[in-house]
C-alpha cells in the first residue's frame, strides 16, 4: 500500500514541500501502528513541464494523453494499483491553488475517463498561504471538488478541511507549529483511513 504526496509548488524545498514532508512523516511514524506496511512517495511538480488540459479527447481512447510533456511520466506512476492515498499540497496564489496544481488536476481526467482509477483512493489536501488566514481553506475546498469528481474518499485533519500552513510565520515556516500539527494530523488521518481499507 502506498500514499503519494504531490507537491504542487513551483519552488522546490520551500514551505509547501516542508508541510508535505511533515504529513508523510506522520504516515510513516514508528509510533503509529496504523502505518505498518504503508509506503510513501513524493512527486514534486516544480520544474516539470505540465500544460493545462486542452480537451482534445485523446484520453477517451485509453489511459493516454496527446500532449508530449512531463505529465506523460506521471500517468504510469499514478496508475499504480498499490496507491491507496493521495495528498496534494499547494501554495495559495490569488486565493486559490497554484497553476501547477490546477494543471495536474485537470490532466488527471485521464484516470476518470478510464474506469475511475482514483475511485476510493483516500484524498487529502495541504495548503500554505502568505498569512495565517490567506485563503488556505478555500483552496482546500477547490481541490476537494476535483477529488470528489474522481469519487475519492476525502479526509481532513480530524478537525478541519485539511492541513493549513503559514509561509510568512514570524518564526519562519519551520516555526509554524499550528501548521505542522495540522499537517501531521492530516497524515495520521490518512493512515487511519487507508488502514481501514486493508
Amino acid at each position: 500500500m502506498k500514499i503519494v504526496g504531490i507537491c504542487a509548488s513551483p519552488r522546490r524545498n520551500q514551505s509547501t514541500s516542508f508541510l508535505l514532508q511533515k504529513c508523510l512523516e506522520e504516515v510513516r511514524s514508528n509510533s503509529s501502528t496504523l502505518a505498518k506496511g504503508i509506503e510513501t512517495e513524493i512527486i514534486d511538480l516544480a520544474g516539470l513541464d505540465i500544460g493545462g488540459c486542452i480537451a482534445c479527447g485523446k484520453c477517451k481512447e485509453g489511459v493516454q494523453c496527446s500532449q508530449d510533456d512531463d505529465f506523460q511520466q506521471l500517468i504510469s506512476r499514478l496508475g499504480d494499483p498499490l496507491i491507496k492515498g493521495l495528498v496534494l499540497a499547494t501554495p495559495v496564489y490569488m486565493g486559490s491553488m497554484s497553476s501547477q496544481a490546477k494543471a495536474f488536476l485537470d490532466r488527471s481526467v485521464v484516470f476518470r475517463r478510464n474506469g475511475f482509477l482514483f475511485k476510493n483512493i483516500v484524498g487529502a489536501v495541504l495548503t500554505v498561504g502568505g498569512s495565517r488566514n490567506g485563503g488556505q481553506e478555500l483552496t482546500i475546498q477547490a481541490v476537494h471538488a476535483a477529488m470528489m469528481i474522481h469519487d475519492m474518499i476525502i479526509v481532513g485533519d480530524g478537525h478541519h478541511f485539511g492541513g493549513t500552513g503559514w509561509s510568512n510565520h514570524p518564526d519562519g515556516y519551520e516555526g509554524d507549529e499550528e501548521g505542522i500539527t495540522a499537517a501531521r494530523l492530516t497524515g495520521r488521518r490518512m493512515a487511519e483511513v487507508v488502514s481501514l481499507m486493508r
